[in-house]
């Protein structure tokens, strides 16, 4: 069951930006091309194979025709626009304080200029950079599961 907090509105259940970074994960070197535009509804963070982990989910929300909002139950908030042009979302992630709570390493003052694309897999893909840090998530729908 994943748990949905009021005060953080939209949710990733969880980010490996440490373990993305720390441990030999991806980097943001790849630039996939973007296929259009990202539907505001639930994702499933997904690994380099596409096998998913339920433990890792995100929302989409469309703040306007042009703008998404991205957010995490465990402290980050993305905003970003749409280029029609290039069919991709640039714009900006960071950290939230969140009490005992909060981002990986101690990496509050890191602000990450994201880009975000829908590749030809129908895959979001979202990559940041900071001064010191970078990160790569990759997710698909996510269809809950239906009671017997």
């Amino acid at each position: 069951m994943v748990r949905y907090f009021p005060a953080l509105g939209l949710t990733l259940a969880g980010l490996l930006l440490a373990g993305a970074t720390a441990n030999g994960g991806d980097k943001p070197d790849a630039k996939p091309a973007g296929t259009g535009r990202i539907s505001a509804k639930e994702y499933i963070e997904v690994d380099e194979k596409g096998v998913p982990n339920a433990r890792f989910l995100l929302r989409v929300a469309e703040s306007t025709p042009n703008i998404v909002e991205v957010r995490g139950i465990n402290g980050w908030v993305a905003y970003a626009s749409y280029d029609e042009a290039q069919k991709e979302y640039r714009g900006f992630f960071e950290w939230r304080r969140l009490g005992t709570g909060g981002a990986p390493g101690g990496k509050w003052a890191d602000l990450y200029q994201i880009r975000m694309v829908k590749n030809a897999d129908g895959e979001l893909v979202m990559t940041g950079k900071s001064k010191e840090n970078d990160f790569v998530i990759r997710a698909r729908e996510h269809t809950k599961p239906t009671a017997p």
